[in-house]
């Protein structure tokens, strides 16, 4: 079986924002704006693409659910 690779959300923090910005000491020194930041964020992200993130999320839980219940069972679902 085949590694997977390894996603750390702080390597993409650090190629989004310009070079030299400190970004984690900037979340430990002013909490509450970063967590507003990020409401904010996932707020607009939630509107512009919201149906598809819906419909990617219920389509995985929707493969998960059926593989684990294949599982109980014993035997494939499709």
């Amino acid at each position: 079986m085949a590694a997977k690779p390894e996603f750390d959300v702080r390597d993409l923090v650090d190629e989004l924002l310009p070079e030299g910005v400190d970004w984690e000491r900037m979340v430990r020194t002013y909490p509450v704006p970063a967590l507003a930041v990020a409401a904010l964020g996932g707020f607009l992200l939630g509107r512009l693409h919201g149906p598809a993130i819906i419909a990617a999320i219920s389509s995985f839980a929707a493969a998960e659910v059926s593989k684990n219940v294949g599982d109980l069972i014993g035997q494939q679902v499709e």
